[in-house]
């Protein structure tokens, strides 16, 4: 009676007739009453035990089958179409021996899988080993804060620290806070809590810097220009010419303009309708200041060439001019004493007041704005006042003064209007220039002039 071969799913492989044997697999199957089946029945065993080992593969191999192959040391399996290794992993703290190409190993030391290449095993992952922490680039979705949307980036880790961060979307707020990325934008975005995180290197070339255009900027290597404020927030200053000859720079909170140039000018000009013109030149051999003509900038009668302390000493001019109209000199008094009061010589100090009438002693008057002061640093007003000895000045008064009228002293430091009979030629202090009408004290300006 034949015997009906099935396989493990129950599909029928074979029916094999008493006294025959059937070669349709690697492996010969004996029918009933066959003579020397026992030889086939343990070769059949030898080759289970072996798993088909042979450099070749086996013919007519059923699915699931297995074979060593002997060319490549590898065990593989039959899978209905090609026999595919079958490669397990092993797991130590060091690289195992008798490996062949396509091994895998599991470093326990580095915490890495490791495939074998045929002479070496190399890393599958992670990149980094156990002891370098978290290291590399880990793709991973980040969450926005609104509208919630995800966003696939690219976190780059050093040590188990996250030192920057690739996107492709529009800037966003990660709704659970990552440390040195309060916003995340386009681009690579650096961590704002590793220290001193920047681009390191040479770059060739950038489309902005801060938004800003490359026009932008001021240049060292070539002229360049603003619209805009200039600044230099140091006190050293600015440094102009190939050898840094000006400098404009501060001192506490004085500014100072120098030429650096040993004995060297500084100039200031102007254009004038076309044509440069120099109105200032400082001299640096000489230390001196030319001009071409000094304007008060005040209002009129505001400010000074000099003073009492720091005075200059000789003026050389061709012609001087004034606003007001007396020639005075300064001499000690000794009292304080109004502008307009008539003085002698005399009392504690150089002068005093006129207090009798008709005096031959008069001096002069205190003026008010001499046009000229002689002796000038001798005192202040109130110690030593300017006296008019000659010019118009303001004199105080009492009674009727018409103009034209000789003034004499009337005591108490006042003048009058003299009579004919009164006039001598020590007596008189000057002639009115205006009428004073009413009978009580007022201030005529006349032309003082005494004669000594």
């Amino acid at each position: 009676m034949a015997y009906t071969i099935n396989l493990t799913d129950g599909t029928i492989f074979a029916v094999i007739a008493d006294g025959t044997i059937n070669t349709d697999s690697s492996l010969t199957l004996v029918g009933k009453n066959y003579a020397g089946y026992g030889e086939f029945l343990d070769e059949n065993f030898i080759k289970l035990l072996e798993s088909g080992a042979n450099a070749s593969a086996p013919g007519d191999p059923l699915t699931g089958q297995l074979w060593y192959d002997k060319t490549n040391n590898l065990l593989k399996v039959y899978n209905g179409t090609l026999f595919k290794s079958i490669s397990g992993a092993r797991s130590s703290a060091t690289t195992p021996s008798s490996n062949v190409t396509g091994d895998l190993w599991w470093d326990t030391t580095n915490s890495q899988l490791k495939v074998y290449d045929g002479s070496d095993f190399i890393t599958i992952g992670p990149a980094f080993t156990a002891g370098e922490g978290t290291s590399g680039a880990i793709v991973t979705t980040i969450t926005d804060s609104s509208p919630g949307a995800d966003h696939v980036i690219i976190q780059m880790y050093v040590n188990n620290t996250i030192v920057g961060i690739w996107s492709k979307d529009a800037t966003f707020t990660p709704a659970v806070a990552i440390s040195g990325f309060a916003t995340i934008g386009p681009g690579l975005n650096l961590s704002t809590t590793v220290s001193n995180a920047v681009f390191n290197g040479t770059a060739t070339n950038a489309d902005t810097l801060d938004s800003l255009d490359s026009t932008a900027f001021m240049r060292s290597n070539t002229n360049t220009a603003t619209t805009g404020t200039l600044s230099v927030n140091n006190d050293t200053g600015l440094y102009v010419g190939a050898d840094s000859d000006g400098r404009l720079f501060v001192n506490g909170s004085d500014v100072y303009l120098r030429n650096q140039t040993s004995d060297g000018d500084i100039y200031i000009q102007v254009n004038d309708g076309g044509s440069t013109t120099t109105v200032l030149q400082v001299d640096g051999a000489t230390s001196t200041v030319g001009v071409t003509g000094i304007t008060n900038l005040n209002a009129n009668g505001v400010g000074n060439i000099g003073s009492a302390s720091t005075y200059f000493n000789t003026i050389f001019a061709k012609a001087t001019s004034a606003q007001y109209a007396d020639l005075a000199e300064r001499f000690e008094a000794d009292t304080v004493y109004a502008p307009g009061t008539v003085v002698q010589l005399g009392g504690s100090a150089e002068i005093t007041r006129a207090n009798d009438e008709l005096s031959d002693e008069v001096f002069g008057v205190v003026s008010t704005q001499p046009a000229f002061t002689m002796n000038g640093g001798a005192g202040n007003n109130d110690t030593h006042p300017a006296i008019a000895m000659t010019g118009r000045v303001p004199v105080l008064v009492t009674g009727i003064v018409q103009k034209g009228d000789r003034l004499v002293s009337a005591g108490n430091g006042i003048a009058r209007a003299a009579t004919a009979s009164e006039i001598t030629a020590f007596n008189v202090i000057g002639r009115s220039l205006q009428d004073k009408l009413d009978a009580g004290q007022g201030t005529v300006e006349a032309i003082v002039k005494i004669s000594n």
